[in-house]
């Protein structure tokens, strides 16, 4: 018996353009962003933390928008 592990698909080539995130994914994504950003501010009771918060999950968004 044969326990070879499988060998890992190969990488697409360097000139493969990127895809964009999909609609569904761009909606789970404001989604998630739209509930951790309440749910801080519901475990908090503080703006200033739930402003911080609301900045860094609009990096977020931004950075996976625009890194595909």
């Amino acid at each position: 018996m044969d326990h070879a592990v499988p060998a890992a698909p190969a990488a697409p080539p360097a000139d493969t353009p990127r895809r964009r995130p999909g609609a569904g994914t761009l909606l789970t994504l404001v989604n998630g962003v739209l509930a951790g950003v309440g749910s801080v501010y519901v475990s908090t009771h503080s703006v200033l933390i739930t402003v911080i918060a609301g900045i860094m999950a609009i990096l977020l968004t931004v950075i996976v928008t625009f890194s595909r």
